[in-house]
């Protein structure tokens, strides 16, 4: 049974480490790779044949800029990541891109044999404001994961002058960690002092849960993605007409770019590329079939709500 899996080699493994995957270090992995995920689905693309759209949007987070070419005149297209140079009449205008993959490295000519798709009208990457707020993110799951923990044993630090003693409080401390009981046990007969320090925080758990949440709704802000955790009959007309403007700002940005990359690519290679908004977000069409008023929001019929 599914349950019987933490008595299986790989749960006894993932019980050994419990203590240590509730370090910064491992909230900060699980944060960075899962806000990486969420950017990686705001869109989608169709029709690119050999090249996984994956690749595209990994480039594009990672770099800001992703070039489409082929290698060596081959009639498939690659995803490359790539550097711009040459001179330039302006600082972000250029001419040349050098292209790189594990296989092949080689000079293109932007607009003639690669195309290159932006990120955003910048060319900045995602990838440092996953780096932010996973950052952020992990500070706050240790802070409750520690604040979930101290309560149950505020009595202070305890200071070893042995390694027994040390061993003893190590022991401990990993069985109140398991909601386990335990005592320190003096092997050393030298005493354990406490020193006086009350180990509670002063941050009430459901007040850093709301912080944890706020963080999320803050990511998805500054990507342009409204979050769950609002709630719509509790807003007025203006407020949702004014926060989905601001988000549309950001997340209007990237489609552009990408579009405008799709048109050239598809003239340039004589393909049918496409890309879009992932319907879960697409505002534009949520916003053509729900109605505001000041205190719900009504379902307006649309063609294909209309009988035959």
């Amino acid at each position: 049974m599914f349950l019987d899996f933490l008595d299986s080699r790989e749960g006894r493994v993932i019980t050994k480490v419990a203590r240590e995957s509730t370090t910064y270090n491992a909230y900060y992995n699980y944060w960075r790779n899962s806000l990486f995920e969420r950017v990686m689905r705001l869109f989608i693309w169709e029709n690119t044949g050999d090249v996984d759209p994956k690749e595209i949007e990994q480039r594009l987070i990672l770099q800001g800029h992703c070039g489409i070419t082929t290698i060596n005149n081959e009639r498939a297209l690659t995803a490359m990541f790539g550097h711009f140079f040459g001179p330039t009449k302006y600082q972000d205008e250029w001419k040349f891109y050098n292209v790189r993959c594990p296989i092949y490295s080689g000079t293109r000519t932007i607009g003639e044999d690669i195309i290159v798709i932006n990120n955003n009208a910048l060319r900045n990457p995602t990838y440092e404001l996953i780096h932010h707020y996973a950052t952020l993110l992990a500070h706050c799951e240790v802070t409750l994961c520690n604040a979930l923990v101290n309560v149950r044993d505020s009595g202070g630090v305890p200071i070893a002058s042995t390694e027994k003693q040390k061993k003893s409080i190590e022991d401990y401390q990993g069985k109140v960690f398991n909601g386990q009981y335990g005592v320190v046990s003096d092997i050393g007969m030298l005493g354990i002092n406490y020193a006086g320090s009350d180990r509670r925080t002063n941050q009430d758990i459901m007040n850093i849960m709301e912080i944890r949440e706020k963080l999320i709704k803050s990511f998805y802000s500054d990507i342009g993605v409204r979050s769950a955790f609002e709630k719509r009959n509790n807003t007025v007309m203006a407020e949702v007409e004014a926060d989905t403007s601001l988000l549309l700002l950001n997340l209007s940005d990237m489609i552009k770019q990408r579009e405008i990359a799709v048109v050239k690519i598809n003239s340039l290679f004589n393909t049918t590329w496409s890309v879009r908004i992932t319907d879960e977000i697409d505002y534009n069409a949520e916003n053509r079939r729900i109605q505001f008023d000041t205190n719900t929001e009504v379902h307006v019929k649309g063609d294909e709500d209309l009988d035959v």
